[in-house]
């Protein structure tokens, strides 16, 4: 089973493919989202924006259950 890391990473890397004509740099998968969305414009991201999501359901990275524990 793949770890929490290595799915984020894969799915990163796929995006980039996705999105980028060059190679991906060599950074975590973590580290390769950030570089992706850095330019994003959050309001028009449509799950932070849904009308069926109250504030209180949406969990920011630095409040998941895996960051609390560290």
């Amino acid at each position: 089973m793949l770890s929490r890391d290595e799915i984020i990473k894969r799915e990163a890397l796929e995006l980039w493919r996705q999105t980028h004509e060059e190679p991906p740099p060599e950074v975590s998968g973590g580290e390769l989202l950030e570089i992706i969305c850095r330019d994003l414009d959050m309001q028009d991201y449509d799950r932070v924006r849904s009308p069926f999501l109250r504030p209180t359901m949406i969990l920011r990275p630095e409040e998941w259950p895996e960051a609390r524990k560290g």
